[in-house]
This record gives structure tokens, C-alpha cells and sequence, in this order.
């Protein structure tokens, strides 16, 4: 767990969490200043050396390898199982595309999904006939669902690890011997989960599972990962190809593809990008990511408290730890006008759609107790009734 003193040294690194009540890493995670400098001193050597010649290819080829380098050690596994892409819809859909489908085959998703996974499952429908199966996933059922759905037509299972919404986190493991015991691979969304709970992929066993480099993680945005499991390079065709998707090193003849999940990249990473994650995610380590979760999951935990004493609110109960904390707002309240209300107040959150919007607060170790009493204070302070 964090201390005190380890909180106030990481927010001295990051201005727009000093400069306002930052409360929404599930959208973007706040820059660190070395990852601003980073991407600064990228961006002058560019526009002075020209970007060509040996040491511009030689610092291309660094920067890929240093991110996914960097993106292994934060989620536990090796460089060579991680394709370099632009956000996790990219991962959902080098998945989508790559898997063989027949009309009639199947995929089981998740009741509460972003449309980052949605919108590529109805294409997938629209394009290939394939059936999207929706079960609930929420307040612990969601092994229990995703094991009624199997059928022999399912070809996959694809569903957050994290929910955008509440921040429940799903039972993956099981999900992933349920699916298993029947040969179904999982693609799992980890938009909400890399750099909010700890991760091992390598010992979780997932099949394909896609990150964000934005949020959690504290990267630009237009930065992300693709894992693939070993044993999964065979049955996953690249969506695209391209110069990045070969083994273009000398000696080699240029028309195979990489052995690991480099070849699914999805193309060129903005270079002053990759510099920005690199730095970004050395910072997060340096921090300690396991123990920022766990801090970021206890503040979390104490925040729903309070919020539940707020009169007219109702608290969404996770299920467990998790660094959010999504409630109703009063009836009468809109809730994209109380988000705007706030950050006019100085306080950064968001509104989920849904049946019931939801204010969602997402923390992370950065954030303190006062920065959500300040959220408290705010949200008593709303006009009620009438």
C-alpha cells in the first residue's frame, strides 16, 4: 500500500491533478510531466534531424521495443506475446477480423459493454452473420451466465474484465474455464483493468486480451496493446498487413510474418506517442503498480461510504475492490449537466449511459481523501426536489 508521503511525491508529477480534483482515470489518465518532457524532446530531434537515416530507423525500432517492454512488465507477460495498437477497440477488432466465422456461429458478450466492443460485434453480425449472445454479467453472475450460453455454435466469448460502468470486476478465471472446458478462446477488454488491478496475464491464461495505454496506464492517448497467447498465433490471421506486420531484419527475406504477436500491429505508432508510454509507464512502475491498485481500490472503498450518506443517491455496490465509485444522481438531475456543473466546480468526472446514468468516479493512487470530500461536498450541495 501507498503511503501518504508516496501519494503527495506522484502528484507532484502531474499538473492537472494538482491543478484541479482529477477524478476520472477511466477516461484519460492524467500525463506525467516526464511524459510531456519525453514526448517535447521527441518532437525536437524530429523537427531538427529530419527523421531519416539509420538513426531515425534505429530510434523507431527502440521505441517499439522499449514499449513493449515496458507494457510486458506491467502486465505480466512477455514482450513477444504484445501487438503495439491505438487503443483497445484496435485489439478488439485485430480478434474479430482475424478469427475464422461461418453465418450462424456465435459469440457470447457481456449485459454491460462499451461500444468499443459492441460496435465491432455488430459489424461482425452485419458483415459475417454471426449471432451476438448478451448475457448479464453484473453482480457476480457472470460465470454462471456465460456457462448457460455455450453451445456448440459459440466461437467466442468476449467481455470486460473491468465494468466501464460500475467497476465490478468480472470473474475472469472463471469465465475462462468455463469457456475452456467447452474450446472456446476469451477475448477479454481490458480497457478498465491495465493499470486499475493488478495483472498476470501469462498466469491468468486469457486467450486474447487488449489494453489502453490513455487511462490507467497515464500514456498519450492513440497508444495500446494487443496480447495474444502462444498458442494462439496459429488461429489468429493479421487483420491488416503491412511493413510492420514482417520480419524486415537483415538477413531475413521480408515476406514472413513475426513469430510472436508483433505481427499483429496495426500499423505505425506515433513515435513522439510511444516515446510519451514509454516514459509514462516507467513512472507507473517505478510507483509501484500493484501497490497504486491496491491504494486507488482502498480510497475507492471509502468514497462509496460517503457517498451513500449523500441523501438521494444511489451507490452502486461493486461487488468488491475496485478504484470506482458510480451512483445514480437524483431523479431530476441531468446528469450530463451535473458533470459539467462539476467541472466548472473544478472537479473531473463522467456519465455513463444506461438505463439508470450513472456519475462515475474512477480513482487512482495519485488521488487523496480530500480530493473526494471536495466530490462529497459538491454533490450534498445539489438542489433537490421540486
Amino acid at each position: 500500500m501507498l503511503s501518504s508521503a508516496d501519494v503527495r511525491v506522484m502528484r507532484a508529477d502531474l499538473p492537472s491533478v494538482t491543478a484541479q480534483v482529477y477524478l476520472n482515470a477511466g477516461t484519460f489518465g492524467p500525463l506525467p510531466s516526464v511524459a510531456r518532457d519525453a514526448m517535447r524532446r521527441h518532437l525536437d530531434w524530429a523537427a531538427t534531424s529530419g527523421r531519416i537515416g539509420s538513426a531515425g530507423l534505429d530510434l523507431w525500432h527502440e521505441l517499439e521495443a522499449q514499449a513493449r517492454e515496458e507494457l510486458a512488465l506491467v502486465l505480466g507477460c512477455g514482450s513477444e506475446q504484445l501487438a503495439l495498437t491505438h487503443s483497445t477497440t484496435d485489439g478488439v477488432n485485430s480478434v474479430l477480423a482475424g478469427l475464422p466465422w461461418r453465418a450462424g456461429d456465435e459469440v457470447v458478450t457481456g449485459s454491460v459493454e462499451h461500444p468499443g466492443l459492441t460496435e465491432p460485434l455488430a459489424h461482425l453480425t452485419a458483415s459475417r452473420g454471426v449471432v451476438v449472445r448478451t448475457v448479464e454479467t453484473t453482480a457476480g453472475r457472470a460465470v454462471a451466465s456465460v456457462a448457460a450460453a455455450l453451445t456448440d455454435r459459440t466461437r467466442l466469448v468476449a467481455c470486460s474484465h473491468v465494468l466501464w460502468s460500475t467497476g465490478e470486476v468480472v470473474d475472469l478465471p472463471g469465465i475462462l474455464a468455463a469457456a475452456g472446458a467447452r474450446g472456446v478462446p476469451v477475448l477479454a477488454d481490458g480497457a478498465q483493468s491495465a493499470g486499475a488491478i493488478a495483472l498476470d496475464l501469462a498466469a491468468l491464461g486469457c486467450d486474447f486480451y487488449t489494453v489502453s495505454g490513455q487511462k490507467w496506464l497515464c500514456g498519450p492517448s492513440g497508444t495500446g496493446a494487443l496480447y495474444v497467447r502462444p498458442d494462439r498465433l496459429d488461429h489468429l490471421v493479421p487483420a491488416w498487413r503491412g511493413y510492420v506486420t514482417h520480419d524486415r531484419s537483415p538477413g531475413a527475406p521480408g515476406t514472413e510474418l513475426w513469430p510472436g504477436a508483433r505481427r499483429y500491429d496495426v500499423g505505425s505508432i506515433s513515435l513522439v506517442a510511444l516515446a510519451g508510454l514509454v516514459a509514462s509507464l516507467r513512472w507507473r512502475s517505478g510507483h509501484g503498480v500493484a501497490a497504486g491498485c491496491d491504494y486507488a481500490a482502498a480510497l475507492a472503498g471509502r468514497l462509496r461510504v460517503q457517498l451513500a450518506d449523500v441523501p438521494d443517491l444511489d451507490v452502486a455496490d461493486p461487488g468488491g475492490p475496485t478504484p470506482f465509485a458510480a451512483t445514480s444522481p437524483p431523479p431530476a438531475v441531468n446528469p450530463d449537466a451535473l458533470v459539467r456543473q462539476l467541472e466548472s466546480d473544478g472537479i473531473l468526472v463522467r456519465w455513463v449511459p444506461g438505463p439508470r446514468p450513472l456519475l462515475r468516479v474512477s480513482v487512482g493512487p495519485w488521488n487523496t481523501d480530500e480530493d473526494c470530500a471536495q466530490l462529497v461536498l459538491a454533490l450534498r450541495a445539489l438542489p433537490r426536489g421540486g
